[in-house]
């Protein structure tokens, strides 16, 4: 599931001080009459901010303007969890999730975001060599009032392993929502399906095509898309929030895990090792585990659950 903030308040821990409220209203009137508008622009950081910053280095600025807000926000990064651990993760300390309002003073070139003065991260935002080790910066725009008509909808750009995934605005008069704001199955992947064969198979971290692959969460380095899936990306293992995968033979991927836990996938096919019932096994992916935050200083994305083996 994937992360939804439809209209955010700031709490102490943005850059700026509260003094946002429901923002200045320079965007207009937006009325959205069609399916799937997106009305957020997104760009992936290059090179980490730290405390103290007064801008960020981006992919790209196009799409932003000096007076825009924007959120910065710190997709993943934890990486002290042991595979298929089914230990709830605490975040109240961790820099994953955590999120920062922002005004653009100016543009420098293709890449660089200025402040307004006054303006400072008060946390660092960490990107790095690790596979998917990311944060965003999305541009919030700032509304009089929003109207979806009925068979129109708000939605996020999908997360691709570096931007995407949130829908954020302001508005300072009505949201009237006859259709949908959602960012539903835009967030966290789910482990890509791939056709295993054998049986027998034991792996936390089982190589492929004994397993299949694992889901995606806010541990970078253990989800993977490619055609031969990479070593710790498949097995029954999960990685903190995402759910491990299915193992030889027809064992079933974990589900991803959020404020609850992800469930276990199903057993193997009764004829694993040998045949007869006794020979189905219980090597289904493991669940995501629970992610413990508050939603004042922390947002988060859903576990992507695990693949199933076939």
């Amino acid at each position: 599931m994937a992360l939804l903030c439809a209209v955010l308040l700031a709490p102490p821990a943005f850059a700026e001080p509260d003094t946002l409220g429901l923002g200045t209203g320079r965007n207009g009137v937006l009325t959205v009459n069609a399916a799937n508008t997106i009305v957020n622009t997104y760009t992936r950081l290059t090179a980490t901010a730290n405390a103290g910053a007064t801008s960020v280095t981006v992919t790209s600025t196009a799409g932003f303007a000096a007076g825009d807000l924007v959120m910065v926000y710190q997709s993943t990064g934890l990486t002290a969890v042991a595979i298929g651990s089914q230990t709830a993760i605490d975040l109240s300390t961790a820099q994953v999730g955590r999120w920062q309002f922002a005004r653009v003073l100016s543009l420098t070139g293709t890449t660089r975001l200025n402040f307004v003065a006054g303006t400072t991260l008060t946390q660092a935002f960490t990107v790095g060599t690790t596979a998917n080790l990311a944060a965003q910066v999305l541009r919030v725009p700032e509304y009089q009032s929003v109207t979806v008509n009925a068979g129109a909808s708000i939605v996020a750009a999908p997360w691709d392993g570096q931007v995407g995934g949130l829908v954020v605005f302001l508005s300072q008069g009505a949201v009237n929502n006859a259709g949908a704001i959602s960012a539903n199955g835009m967030g966290f992947r789910g482990g890509l399906y791939r056709n295993g064969n054998g049986d027998g198979c034991t792996g936390i971290n089982q190589a492929y095509p004994g397993g299949t692959s694992k889901g995606e969460g806010v541990v970078p380095g253990n989800f993977s898309i490619a055609g031969v899936p990479p070593t710790n990306t498949t097995g029954y293992g999960n990685v903190g929030n995402a759910g491990g995968g299915g193992i030889c033979h027809n064992s079933g991927g974990g589900g991803g895990g959020a404020a609850g836990a992800g469930g276990r996938g199903g057993r193997t096919w009764s004829g694993d090792n040998g045949g007869g019932a006794s020979a189905s096994r219980d090597v289904g992916g493991l669940g995501g585990v629970p992610m413990n935050f508050s939603a004042v200083d922390h947002l988060l994305f859903g576990g992507g659950g695990g693949a199933g083996h076939s």
